[in-house]
């Protein structure tokens, strides 16, 4: 299984996604994926009663989620900040899911809040520098089978 995509959103807006492998051919505007994503998620948490959906999987690709709260230096609450990665589809995820991604999610999670709790969280370039992170908390898990043994035999 392959991590394609990894990234991090609030109120229906990427903050920051590291995308480590294509999942699409033309361009899609992000803002609109995300707010997508996010109506999608609030849908079927509100329609099957659910505190928390923690995948959907679709003919070629599985999307993970997970969510915490988050405060930002213009609300008054904390709020959802949700973590989620694009993965290849796969027959037997469920245990995958649990005990790999969603671990790796939250570690994105805590990170994120660790460095970013009270800043504004609308200005989404100062998020940048966060993609190496992501980079370091995916690393292995968004490498192909054939980059893995390229590594290995160099």
């Amino acid at each position: 299984m392959v991590v394609r995509e990894a990234g991090l959103m609030f109120r229906g807006f990427t903050l920051v996604k590291k995308t480590f492998h294509k999942t699409d051919k033309g361009k899609i505007d992000i803002d609109l994926r995300s707010g997508l994503l996010d109506a999608i998620l609030s849908f079927a948490e509100s329609a099957f009663m659910e505190s928390s959906i923690e995948y959907f999987q679709g003919k070629k690709f599985t999307i993970v989620f997970t969510k915490d709260k988050i405060m930002s230096n213009d609300g008054f609450e904390p709020e959802v900040l949700t973590s989620y990665v694009i993965l290849d589809r796969s027959k037997k995820i469920e245990k995958y899911i649990h005990k790999i991604v969603q671990p790796l999610l939250k570690h994105a999670i805590d990170e994120f809040s660790s460095l970013n709790m009270g800043k504004n969280l609308s200005e989404v370039s100062q998020f940048r520098e966060f993609k190496t992170k992501l980079d370091e908390i995916y690393g292995n898990d968004s490498k192909t089978l054939d980059q893995k043994l390229k590594g290995v035999f160099s």
